[in-house]
């Protein structure tokens, strides 16, 4: 027998690998790997389930975000009132003009550049913002294709 179909909601039938080691073994895998991947993932979890999470961690996740909100800036052409100038490395992202951050995560959850009298090109790397759930971009002159994934915006 080669796996075992396991009911799954939204998949009806999924076949899954053996998961005992003498299963295992018949289908050539070694158990170590998936132990040393399922600690990984348990280890993930836990981290990522905490309150506080780690300053490494946060750094190491903040260089996204840094690097699509500096992409954004390099796309305007136009800032008429000044309200990208502190978007620089002298201070902290999450204390830019029209950001706001999560407070455990440090990560962009709100853009409001509302009648900012911005001008420019919407930046593809906007979407890399990947906790982003408010974004006000009213009342400036954008134009290009915004390819966010907007499923993850609450309504």
């Amino acid at each position: 027998m080669k796996g075992a179909l396991i009911p799954y909601h939204g998949y009806a039938g999924i076949e899954l690998p053996p998961t005992t080691s003498v299963g295992m073994a018949a289908a050539g895998l070694s158990p170590f790997p998936v132990r040393f991947l399922l600690c990984c993932f348990l280890t993930l979890t836990v981290v990522l389930g905490e309150e506080e999470v780690s300053p490494a961690f946060v750094s190491l996740s903040n260089v996204t975000d840094e690097f699509a909100m500096l992409s954004f800036k390099s796309q305007v052409t136009r800032d008429t009132y000044n309200v990208l100038s502190n978007w620089n490395s002298n201070i902290s992202f999450c204390q830019w003009n029209g950001v706001s951050c999560s407070r455990s995560a440090q990560r962009v959850v709100a853009l409001n550049l509302t009648d900012k009298a911005l001008e420019g090109t919407l930046s593809p790397y906007i979407s890399n913002l990947s906790f982003l759930q408010v974004l006000h971009l009213s009342n400036n002159s954008f134009h290009g294709h915004l390819l966010v994934d907007f499923s993850r915006l609450p309504s």
